[in-house]
């Protein structure tokens, strides 16, 4: 089989002379997938169609089996070129594709029917919450998700809790859409810990940390306020939040109810991708007190560096912490403070959450994704060419 796969959601920066992947969780899963497809599938062939430089590393590939198209990276014709899928479109003619996968959110509204394609899609914020994100991003859910998932072979979610939701809201029924969960990379492990990191960062000998982009859906500045009342308790504990700035980042320190904590908060806007394991393992605890997500990396990432987490008990949060993270009410910073303290204090809780996040870490590990993601193109792959044959009896 011949697979495409379009990378347009893979963003890229430079980040001490190294190509990194440049923005959250969607470039992150384009990324892991396709590396972790080239690790276990020695059959099949792969166009990647992206855009711009594209130099990460999974674009080179030694096995002969990955095929690179890049197009110009120009804001306005890429737009229209991507909403009209005309760059997948010719790809698909021009390769001779069996299948085009979208792994950001979900497209192919406009491709041609005759092209099978699988969609990933990773929550439907937008549509849930439409007040966390930019007007031009919710108008262009509402006029283009149920067309694309309408004309979608199958899709792909994260979790069970967005597949509740797209099933809910009609986009697909059971049988066309399959929660696939994500995973940790293997440089997410315990122990890691070097004097580098140390003189690169100057933060709290002792801290909480939260990864993900600076934005209101985050609701990182519940976190200011968990971490001033655990202060008021005799806590004396920092706050590190990693994350790239995002739409209608306002700093909390900016409130003069939390001046005092400036000593105490960090935000690491270009922290090396590199460094994030550390991150984790330096951390007394994740708190990740997100409204909404479709999956949560950070948690995974976590539990895998042997890092006990306390998050939000909404959408998929409890599905993907399991037994091993505490939950609490994403709108009661008491309620964070509270688990937290509980966490750091109790010992012996701590320590069955550790081991606790380390079985389910796990469980949930980019090469089960790739092997499951794969399954679906076979399939898919396999129905439209049940369905184009002639009826011999016929």
């Amino acid at each position: 089989m011949r697979i495409g796969i379009y990378t347009d959601g893979l963003e890229e920066c430079v980040i001490d002379g190294e190509v990194s992947i440049a923005n959250g969780g969607v470039g992150v899963y384009i990324y892991n997938l396709i590396k972790h497809i080239q690790l276990v599938d020695s059959v099949n062939e792969y166009v990647l169609i992206g855009r711009g430089r594209c130099a990460l590393d999974i674009y080179r590939s030694g096995n002969g089996r990955i095929r690179t198209i890049s197009f110009p990276s120009i804001r306005v014709i890429s737009f229209v070129l991507r909403t009209l899928d005309l760059e997948v479109r010719r790809a698909a003619n021009t390769q001779g594709l069996d299948l085009v996968h979208y792994p950001n959110q979900f497209g192919g509204a406009f491709l041609p029917r005759i092209v099978p394609r699988v969609v990933t899609l990773h929550d439907l914020t937008p549509l849930l919450f439409p007040r966390f994100h930019r007007a031009r991003t919710v108008i262009g859910y509402r006029l283009l998700i149920g067309r694309a998932l309408a004309r979608a072979d199958h899709v792909i979610v994260d979790s069970n809790a967005t597949l509740a939701d797209v099933i809910r809201h009609g986009f697909a029924g059971e049988g066309r859409v399959t929660a696939i969960p994500l995973g940790a990379d293997t440089r997410f492990r315990p122990g890691i810990r070097t004097d580098e990191f140390s003189r690169r960062y100057d933060l709290p000998p002792r801290f909480i940390l939260s990864v993900g982009v600076l934005e209101p859906r985050k609701n990182h500045a519940l976190l200011y306020e968990a971490i001033r009342r655990m202060h008021e308790q005799g806590e004396r504990i920092g706050l590190v939040v990693v994350g790239r700035d995002g739409w209608r980042w306002k700093d909390p320190l900016e409130n003069p109810a939390f001046a005092h904590l400036r000593p105490w908060v960090r935000i690491c806007r270009n922290a090396s991708d590199a460094d994030l394991p550390e991150f984790y393992n330096r951390a007394e605890a994740l708190a990740y007190p997100s409204f909404y997500e479709g999956f949560g990396l950070p948690i995974v990432e976590a539990m895998a560096c042997g890092t006990p987490t306390v998050v939000s008990q909404v959408s998929s949060l409890p599905e993907v912490g399991g037994n091993a993270s505490l939950l609490a009410d994403p709108h009661d910073a008491s309620d964070f403070a509270a688990k937290l303290m509980q966490l750091i204090r109790d010992a012996k809780l701590r320590d069955r959450l550790v081991a606790a996040g380390l079985d389910q870490a796990r469980k949930l590990s980019w090469r089960r994704t790739a092997e499951r993601t794969i399954a679906i193109y076979e399939k898919v792959i396999s129905e439209s060419r049940a369905h184009s044959t002639p009826n011999r009896a016929g």
